[in-house]
Parts: structure tokens; sequence; C-alpha cells
């Protein structure tokens, strides 16, 4: 398993605490820590120590440091804190060499997951419905997740299990023959307008949503007739999905939906009435477990016989573990679900598969401030065509202006737009709920996309100027603050996508993003006070390329985690 510099140098500083100590590696190795900048970069706090050696901590902390001696290691003690500060030599080579050296795979570890696989539900739209603004968090944040894991070495089975069964498809079929038109039943447009007009008809009147049930009904049944239409709808829908999807980047390993376990169900039943049970409630059959106060029933079927999403998520849960004997199993789905994912995993656990706790339900927030337009959900690809649009006037003025070279302003104008919208969800805590708004999504400026992508073209450019990435350096030359200040963000990639993989998190790799752009904003800036502290600078091709050098490790680290988050790297802006 390859090992990252920061990695290295952790255990190496946490070794030799524990030899000194007497006591594993392992003991140490978690209370090793990133230090202030100021004193280092890795810290051992000496205060657990002081009962046991009758010391102060200070006094534990002078004698460790005095003891240590790490190769690239300067060690001192701060108080009662043992600090290391990576030496410029090796280091600096380290880092640039790791990062120029994995290219667009640098933050990854083929290695660490080899062997393991991970399902990832995500996305999932229902229909003859279109993709909405709401379902960008699920698609954004499973699509990373999925390019983290894949980056990790995991096998990855990315499904979007379309939501595909249930009495809104017989909504779809009962509209069709009331306002359908047959010549338009390809068009996905078409059908997002009958299922409006039905669903509007059923909320007035009972006897016509009485009406799409029975034909959901038929459905179940397995009614040839019913189930023709059916799949005419189906087929429209996915190739409707599949053109969004493209546009965005994003493929998946699996398109399928819960009509996959239609006529699985019963076996399902059968095996959760041995244990835990089940029992009618008010004619319904549920799940036979103590409930909390007010706690809602688990569903199976309804008193008409028909099933429900709990069911189907049961089903599906145990196909995929037979498929792919999974170590992980993950649904991207909203926090409004968690009851539902909660109940469904409990009942997995109750039916005592010893797979039942590799199921994750990675939750998120909500975003809040995209209107509706007359009523109906605002669909996602009319929010990339007006970012494009927006972007597209930016562009063109650059353009014009000669600020940006460019022989296809509405392709650049595409990958900036889609940049805006994936980075102006990914940079939040996925648990946590956001504001959407235009202006400092499309900020070329701030915490944004754009930002990071111009951040990119800027390295690309630098490099351009100076004759391309240089084959050697010297890296005892690069000796600036702000050179080993860049070197230590370039170095965190690594271990910010492994930590993204634990805590399912995209928005950790976003936020390095930033901190990378921002430190490679500062250094490039230096030149415009003094000409000697330019990239490029003039008179000294030895310091030069060693320049060059880092700045062709930050354009890699912003390119790899770029990438992991879906987001289009041009080289010009």
């Amino acid at each position: 398993m390859s090992t990252s510099v920061y990695s290295r140098y952790r255990a190496a500083f946490a070794q030799a605490l524990a030899t000194a100590l007497g006591v594993p590696a392992a003991d140490i190795e978690a209370q090793v820590k990133p230090a202030e900048p100021a004193h280092g970069d890795l810290s051992f706090a000496t205060f657990p120590l002081a009962k046991a050696q009758k010391k102060a901590p200070p006094a534990i902390a002078a004698g460790l440091a005095q003891s240590l001696s790490v190769p690239g290691l300067e060690i001192k003690a701060v108080g009662p804190y043992v600090n290391a500060r990576f030496t410029a030599l090796p280091f600096t080579s380290e880092v640039i060499d790791a990062a120029r050296g994995a290219g667009i795979r640098y933050g990854g570890d083929e290695d660490a997951g080899r062997g393991k696989t991970v399902a990832i539900d995500y996305s999932s739209p229902n229909i003859a419905k279109p993709i909405g603004f709401h379902h960008i968090r699920t698609t954004f944040l499973g699509h990373c997740i999925a390019n983290i894991y894949r980056a990790l070495g995991w096998r990855v089975e990315g499904i979007n299990y379309l939501g595909d069964w249930g009495k809104q498809f017989g909504l779809v079929a009962v509209g069709f023959q009331e306002y359908g038109d047959p010549a338009r039943i390809d068009d996905m447009g078409h059908l997002v307008e009958v299922y409006v007009k039905a669903n509007k008809r059923a909320e007035a009147e009972p006897e016509f949503d009485e009406k799409a049930r029975g034909f959901f009904r038929r459905m179940e049944a397995g009614d040839a007739e019913a189930l023709k239409l059916w799949n005419q709808f189906r087929d429209t829908s996915i190739k409707g999905f599949k053109k969004i999807y493209e546009r965005m980047g994003i493929e998946f390993e699996h398109i399928e939906g819960e009509s996959r376990y239609q006529g699985k169900m019963d076996a399902v039943i059968d095996q959760i009435a041995k244990k835990p049970g089940v029992k009618e409630s008010q004619g319904a059959l549920i799940v036979d477990l103590p409930y909390a106060e007010n706690e809602p029933p688990i569903l199976l079927k309804k008193n008409d016989g028909s099933t429900l999403y709990a069911t189907r998520d049961l089903a599906a849960a145990q196909d995929r573990y037979e498929r792919f004997q999974f170590d992980k199993s993950l649904y991207v789905v909203a926090q409004d679900q968690a009851l539902h994912f909660r109940q469904v995993f409990r009942t997995l656990k109750e039916m005592d598969l010893p797979w039942a706790d590799r199921t994750v339900h990675v939750a998120f927030g909500r975003i809040h401030g995209m209107s509706t337009r007359k009523g109906q959900v605002v669909q996602l690809n009319d929010v990339l065509d007006e970012a494009r649009e927006r972007v597209s006037v930016k562009v063109r003025e650059n353009v014009e202006a000669g600020r940006i070279q460019t022989d296809d302003a509405d392709a650049l104008s595409e990958q900036i737009a889609l940049g805006a919208i994936a980075f102006g969800d990914l940079k939040h805590k996925r648990a946590s709920d956001y504001t959407f708004d235009w202006d400092e999504v499309l900020s070329f400026e701030g915490h944004t996309g754009p930002y990071l992508q111009y951040a990119h073209a800027r390295a690309v450019n630098v490099l351009r100027k100076g004759g391309g990435a240089p084959a050697s350096y010297d890296a005892a030359l690069l000796t600036l603050p702000e050179e080993q200040a860049l070197l230590r963000e370039i170095m965190r990639l690594p271990e910010v996508v492994r930590d993204a993989a634990e805590q399912y998190e995209p928005s950790l790799v976003a936020r390095l993003l930033l901190d990378v752009a921002s430190a490679l904003s500062r250094y490039y800036t230096l030149g415009n006070q003094e000409r000697d502290k330019r990239i490029n600078v003039e008179g000294d091709d030895a310091l030069r390329s060693a320049r060059l050098a880092l700045i062709d490790a930050a354009r890699v680290t912003l390119a790899a985690g770029l990438t992991l988050l879906g987001i289009p790297t041009p080289d010009n802006m």
C-alpha cells in the first residue's frame, strides 16, 4: 500500500515517541495531531503522561524532544508539547515528486481498497418526471463519493435506483389516456405535462385518483397491456435522464429501479415472517417489532395488498448483497428519509443478516432559495442552461477584451457553469442546509467553482509561458515561506481523500482545494511586488525550473481534486 508523505512522517514521529516511551506505536499514533503552523507540522501533547511519570508536562516534553531523532524532522519542545517540523529537504522534493508522479491520480491509493466493494445508491429520479434541481445533492454527492472510492481502489457499483413503481405510474398512465398524444409518447417533456395535469386532477377528484390506483394494481398483477404502456414511459424517461447525466459527466454501473423487485417481495416477506415476524394492523401487514411511542410501523403491504418502499428496499438490499458481496452499501438520500432507513436497516439486522451493519444512510440537508416556476419543480437541466447563459456573458466579454483565448466560448461557458453549480453544492457539508444564490455561485472570486477553475487555468498559463513543466529541478531553491506553505497544502490531498471516504464527505476535498488555490494565489502575487520572486524569474534558469516544478505540482493537485468532484478543468479562463 502506498503511503503519503504526511503519513510517512507522522508514522515515523509516532514510532520514535513510542520507542522512547516504551509503548506500542499504535497507542501513540492517534495522539499525534497537526501542530499550530507557527510551531511545526506535527504535535504530541504530554499531559496524559504527567501522572505516571510524576513530572510536569513541559519537563516531559523537553526530555522527549532531546531524546528523539527522526530523519526529515526538526523536533522541539514547546511548553507541554513535542512538536516536529518537516525539514525543507527532502520534504520539498518528496511532495512535488509525489504529486507530479501520480498526475491526475494524485490523492488516490489504488491499494487502499483493493479487493473491497462498495454499492452506492444515488440520484434515483422518478420516471415520467423531470430531474429536479433538488436532485442535485444526491446526484453530485453520490458521484463524488463514487469517484473517491474508485481512487482508493474500491470496486464501485453505482446504482441509479429509479422510482419506477407505484401508484404515481398508474397516475401517468390514466393521465396519458386522458391527455396524452400517442405520437409523443417518446417525448419526455410531454410525459411531464401529462403527469402535472393528472396529478392536479387526482387531488381534486377522488374517483380519478382511485382509477390510478386501479391501474397500478393491474401492473402488480402482471397485466400485459398495463405493463406495455408502463415500459414505454420508462424507456422514454431513461433516454431523457441519460442526456442530462451525460452533460454532467456522470455514468452509472447500473440503472435499475423498484420494478426489479416486482414478484420477488413475497419471498422477502416470508423471510421476515420467520424472524422477526409479521402481523396485521388495520388490515395492513407490518413487521412485528416493538415500536417507540408515536413511531409508525414498518409497512410491508397496504390493506389493498400493494407493496411499499420499505418492502422493495428490503428486497433490494438482499439482492445487492447477493450480486456484489459488498463491504459497504451506501444510500445517498435526503435526511428527510432518516426514519425510513433506520427502520429498513433495523429490519435487516433483526433478520439476522450478517451484512446488515454494512448498510449506511449517507444523509444530506436541503437547498433553499431556488424558487419554483408556475408551481412546478425547477428542472436541473434548466438551472444548468441558465448558469451557462449567465457565464457566457462573462466569457464573451473576456474573449473580446483579450483576457481569454479560446476557440470555443460556448464549450468553455458550459464547463464553467457545470463547475459553478457542482462546487456550489459540494463545498457545503452534506448534513447542512444551504441557500442557493446565483451571484455567489457564479463569482470568479471567493469560495466558488469558477475560482478554482481559474486557479488551475492560471497555473497552466504560467507553465506555458515558462516553456512547460521542467523534467528536473533543484528543490533546495524553494525556500520562500509562501513556497513552503503551498507545499504543505499540496501534501494534504491524499489524507483528505481518505478522510472524505471515511466520512462520506466530499466537502473536505472541496475545502482543501480552496486552501491550495489560496496558497497558490499568494505565491503568484509575490512577483507583483518583487521581480526576483516571480515564478518565471528572469536570469536564473535553475530557480525558474524549481518554481515551475512547484506550480506544476499545484496544477496537478487542483486537477486531481476537481476531477474527483466531477468538475471540468479548462486550461484557459
